[in-house]
């Protein structure tokens, strides 16, 4: 396991609904460079799967599709196998997971009894950074 800080974009659970569960979020990390004509493009992207342990107290659920946040954790590589063909996931045990300055969701999940707005506020995402 090695030490990881990393800000991303909220995805989709997708196994068997969109809805992630409060101990787990998938996340997508873009990579991206300033082209000739000086906009940025994206070049790659790294996905993981973001999980909390149930004694740190953390709720993944405020956050949805599009938030953008901070993770700072243990991150591993889980090998697992289907119909006869390995895959690897890269995981990330959290020790925390913030909504990020540029993200769109104002609630932190620092405890598991913070108040949470019963409805994120929504702002849309452009393919723009803010530099």
């Amino acid at each position: 396991m090695a030490e990881i800080k990393f800000e991303a974009f909220v995805e989709a659970w997708t196994k068997n609904s969109d809805e992630h569960p409060a101990w787990g979020i998938k996340s997508a990390e873009t990579h991206r460079k300033k082209n000739e004509e000086g906009t940025y493009e994206t070049i790659g992207r790294t996905f993981r799967t973001v999980k909390v342990s149930r004694a740190s107290g953390i709720d993944l659920s405020p956050f949805v599709k599009g938030d953008r946040v901070k993770v700072v954790g243990q991150e591993s590589t889980e090998t697992r196998e289907y119909e006869g063909k390995k895959y690897y996931d890269l995981v990330v045990w959290a020790e925390s997971v913030t909504a990020s300055e540029r993200g769109q969701s104002q609630a932190p999940a620092s405890q598991a009894d913070t108040p949470y707005p019963a409805t994120p506020p929504v702002i849309p995402v452009t393919d723009e950074l803010p530099w």
